[in-house]
């Protein structure tokens, strides 16, 4: 009879471990089914792009992670849109976690390449390189990202861009889910080329776009510019040492195309702002210098700084009757 006992008391030790066996077994059929969902997702978005016009390509496609991530790696993606851009990398990663895929994890290892019209090629390497795109109920989904310790290279003239620091969001507004809001916060963003650099210490903007579905339309400059579209910056602030710049305001397009608008500005130390403008390649190094004399002298006048309007007109970017920048078509 105690024989007995002992043996039912083992069999009643063995319930928990086959438990627990049963659950690990679960678990890991529900990571593989998640694995292959999300390996079929990517296959389907790479087809639903290249039918769309872009260029997508990759190379394997792998899964790991198990037990704790839901973990895909993508080798050598390749995404384009013909004569526009192109980026390229060694590996991208996408991380969920096994039970709830309405959260996407992006990061990439290995050198970068990025190309766009007008702006050439650039190598691009990152210490820390994270994006997420999220559902969200206030503002159906939330895409975030972080770069830290950015280093980029221009192949054509050797021009160096750093940034220490950068984390940003974007979303549809709660309100109105015809519009896009982007906050942004960038630390140490330095541009050099041969002996000249400059460096923004800090820049912080939250703007939003309006009227965003005509983006989803075949000429979605003149669909945005004839639905009333605006950029609305609700404030962007800028630091280089001691001088410092804020600007607000609205902007649109006007009939060729250009951006046009008013907005609201006050600059302390103008000078460095233009000679920035410059070290990034929106203006000549000859024409940041007038205009950062002239601005210079205009700042006297005023106490050390300029509180003035930006007119963006006629394709020109003007403070106080100081050319800024040439403007770009937008189509």
């Amino acid at each position: 009879m105690a024989d007995h006992s002992r043996r039912l008391a083992r069999r009643w030790l063995y319930i928990p471990f086959t438990i627990a066996g049963i659950i690990v077994f679960a678990y890991f059929l529900l990571w593989r089914a998640g694995a292959a969902e999300m390996k079929k997702a990517v296959a389907e978005w790479v087809a639903e792009q290249n039918d769309a016009g872009l260029a997508v390509s990759h190379g394997a496609i792998q899964s790991d992670g198990f037990p704790f991530f839901l973990r895909v790696h993508i080798v050598a993606p390749d995404i384009a849109e013909p004569g526009a851009w192109s980026w390229r990398a060694e590996r991208l990663t996408l991380d969920a976690l096994p039970y709830d895929l309405s959260k996407l994890i992006f990061s990439t290892s290995g050198d970068q390449v990025l190309w766009a019209k007008g702006h050439g090629e650039w190598q691009l390497r990152t210490g820390d390189f994270r994006a997420s795109i999220a559902n969200d109920k206030a503002r159906k989904w939330v895409f975030a990202a972080t770069i830290g310790e950015l280093h980029a290279r221009r192949s054509a003239d050797r021009r160096t861009v750093t940034l220490v620091d950068l984390v940003l969001d974007l979303a549809p507004d709660a309100t109105d889910r015809s519009a896009l809001t982007l906050n942004l916060a960038a630390a140490s963003l330095a541009s050099r080329v041969n002996d000249r650099e400059v460096t923004i210490d800090a820049f912080r903007t939250s703007l939003a776009v309006t009227q965003t579905g005509a983006f989803a339309i075949d000429d979605p400059a003149y669909a945005w510019r004839d639905a009333g579209g605006a950029l609305i910056l609700n404030g962007m602030i800028a630091e280089i040492g001691d001088a410092r710049l804020f600007v607000s305001g609205s902007l649109g397009l006007d009939a060729a195309f250009y951006p046009a608008g008013r907005l609201d500005a006050e600059i302390a130390r103008p000078a460095a702002f233009a000679r920035a403008l410059a070290a990034f390649g929106i203006i000549s190094a000859q024409d940041a210098e007038v205009a950062a004399a002239a601005l210079t002298l205009t700042a006297i006048t005023g106490g050390g700084k300029i509180t003035a309007p930006i007119d963006l007109k006629d394709g020109t970017a003007q403070i106080a009757g100081v050319k800024l920048a040439d403007l770009p078509k937008v189509n």
